[in-house]
């Protein structure tokens, strides 16, 4: 098993890298970190426009 992980792992140079020096993880978490703040923003945004969305539909 542990085999097959390694030819799985160094088939693509630039996986091999990533994984050999330790930096996937940080890759990993750059992006999570990036989709958090998208999702965040856009959790924000639809608040907002629900906001704006009532109060429009209130007033006559």
């Amino acid at each position: 098993m542990n085999c097959i992980m390694f030819h799985i792992l160094f088939l693509s140079s630039l996986e091999g890298f990533f994984f050999g020096s330790g930096k996937a993880h940080v890759v990993t978490g750059v992006a999570l970190t990036i989709l958090a703040g998208i999702a965040l923003s856009l959790w924000r945004m639809d608040r907002r426009l629900t906001r704006i969305e009532s109060e429009s539909n209130d007033t006559p």
